[in-house]
């Protein structure tokens, strides 16, 4: 059976071109505070740091490597008072404990850039993260995958729309086009 090698940077072109419509358009030459939230190697920001200058960057990962911060980065999302004005969750797995927690303690015009990496095998894994997005909150529920994976689908679309009540006007959202089965999603969040 062959296997799948996981990568960084999997639909790069896509991902980059995504984060480059929304630098341009929403944020002047060196105004970018962003939090990189899964560094990995780096690749996606040192790319984009040659082209736009960034007044801040900070990249952290779950991932230990030299020269760089092993810390949970919804450990600092779930903190008040960050300022970072560009965040990226690009994520192996699901990006919404990050949302979730970006949207509680944002104070400010944010730029998200969110990875929906959930890999559904044969209408296998689904998302548990969005459940309570959708009203499902008992503890040990046992949903088959196959639903699973369709109520996943449905709450996409309301986790992104969650930002309304946390008192955020989506001012844009656009999905890149991928190669896998991975989603790159870019949006632009304004605080009322």
């Amino acid at each position: 059976m062959p296997t799948t090698k996981k990568t960084d940077n999997h639909s790069l072109d896509g991902k980059l071109e995504l984060r480059r419509y929304f630098l341009r358009k929403y944020h002047a030459p060196a105004s970018m505070n962003v939090l990189d939230c899964c560094q990995a190697n780096g690749r996606i920001w040192r790319a984009l740091r040659r082209e736009f200058p960034t007044e801040n960057y900070w990249g952290v990962d779950l991932k230990p490597k030299k020269g760089r911060i092993k810390v949970d980065s919804v450990r600092i999302l779930d903190q008040p008072g960050w300022e970072h004005n560009v965040v990226d969750v690009d994520v192996y797995g699901s990006p919404w404990k990050h949302w979730f927690a970006l949207l509680r303690n944002c104070k400010h015009h944010v730029t998200v850039f969110l990875t929906i990496g959930m890999v559904k095998v044969g209408g296998g894994n689904y998302d548990r993260a969005l459940l309570p997005v959708l009203g499902i909150h008992l503890q040990r529920l046992k949903i088959p995958n196959s639903l699973g994976a369709r109520l996943t689908d449905m709450a996409i679309g309301h986790a992104l729309g969650f930002c309304i009540s946390q008192g955020f006007k989506p001012v844009e959202a656009l999905e890149a086009v991928g190669t896998g089965s991975a989603r790159y999603i870019g949006i632009r969040l304004e605080k009322l």
